[in-house]
């Protein structure tokens, strides 16, 4: 009581309440009432520092008040036990700020997320917008290139059976123009505008079933025939430009499903490319390699290989891209358009080096189909 209050034991000798702690004497006097009449001991009470200069008004005691009861049961007098507990206080008052801080900084988190949630939907949805009107725009600009590639395309296929159809045309001129006309070279110019009329018309067809996705003109097709079909109409060519001829078909191999007429048009450009690509060689043997084989995954395999100078390794990324050519007066077409009916097939398209010289265009067809859709 000392130490609460501030005051010496003589000075709290004989004197009341009152007269030494009169700021508290109305508490402690109602709990002294208390337990004169119930006789039950009362606990808990906190008290703070009373000296009167204030030196320990920060200080907290827990007093504990218990009745002295003597043997007839009369109450002799009241005992009060203090614990300080200012450090346990304190303790609890950080920790009742600390939650507070806690508690204010977990609804500045929620408030922010809520924020980052706006903001996030906001920007998705900004985002969907601009994505939504850029896919307009890029189908449009879609349909512009396919009639564009429409348009090449067919220019680019037929111009060289159109060229035959002129060259042929004027020979069979210059024939008639003798003064007598060697009937067989004429039924064999015409017979040959023919095949190129209608080597043109299986062009067309097989372009116009491409962009229609037309699948209804797939057949079981053995690979080593194609090839041989395109080596016949290309064999004057290849004689023209001092070509030799390796052809390494293998015996047996799996039928396709495919359209037959794109087939050789695939067939055709790729083996005209190599021709043209040769034309330059004048220091080695210009040879055209075509092959046939089973690979490794059971898919045919078609691989068309010449001795010219090769593709820059730099361009060979580029080199099915629409409109992308190496060449002077090339439109760019012919690979993209190959690549497209190859992919349309469930097949691959690739190019890679030939070593020492050249290049190889593999084509891969499975051999299962791969269940076209079918319809215009």
């Amino acid at each position: 009581m000392c130490e609460i209050c501030g005051f010496s034991v003589d000075d709290h000798i004989g004197r009341s309440v009152r007269e030494t702690v009169p700021q508290v004497a109305e508490q402690v006097e109602n709990i002294v009432r208390t337990i004169l009449r119930t006789g039950n001991s009362i606990t808990g009470i906190e008290v703070s520092g009373q000296r009167p200069d204030g030196g320990n008004a920060d200080r907290v005691w827990i007093t504990n008040w218990y009745p002295l009861v003597a043997t007839d049961g009369s109450i002799l007098g009241i005992s009060v036990a203090s614990e300080e507990i200012t450090e346990r206080k304190r303790m609890e008052a950080a920790l009742a700020a600390s939650e507070a801080r806690s508690r204010e900084l977990a609804d500045s988190l929620r408030n922010l997320n809520e924020l980052l949630e706006q903001r996030v939907v906001a920007e998705a949805q900004e985002r969907v917008r601009i994505w939504d009107a850029a896919r307009r725009e890029i189908s449009e600009t879609s349909r512009h290139l396919t009639m564009a590639s429409m348009v090449a395309s067919i220019s680019h296929e037929v111009s060289q059976p159109l060229a035959a159809v002129i060259l042929n045309a004027d020979a069979g001129l210059q024939i008639l123009a003798n003064a007598k006309p060697d009937m067989d070279d004429l039924r064999a110019a015409l017979k040959d505008i023919v095949d190129d009329g209608q080597r043109a018309r299986a062009v067309l067809d097989g372009i116009r079933s491409m962009f229609r996705n037309d699948q209804g003109a797939r057949t079981i097709v053995t690979v080593n025939d194609l090839i041989g079909e395109v080596l016949t109409v290309v064999r004057g060519e290849l004689d023209a430009q001092q070509v030799l001829l390796r052809s390494e078909l293998s015996d047996g191999l799996p039928t396709v499903l495919a359209a037959p007429t794109q087939l050789q048009q695939v067939l055709l450009n790729l083996i005209m490319n190599a021709i043209e690509a040769m034309g330059p060689v004048t220091s080695r043997e210009r040879v055209l390699i075509v092959k046939s084989e089973t690979g490794e995954s059971g898919n045919v395999q078609i691989t068309v290989e010449d001795t010219g100078r090769g593709i820059d390794p730099s361009l060979v990324d580029r080199i099915f891209e629409a409109f992308f050519t190496t060449k002077a007066l090339g439109m760019g077409m012919g690979l993209s358009i190959c690549r497209s009916i190859v992919e349309s097939h469930g097949g691959l398209l690739s190019v890679s080096a030939r070593r020492p010289n050249g290049s190889s265009f593999r084509v891969e067809l499975p051999t299962t189909p791969p269940n076209p859709a079918c319809g215009d």
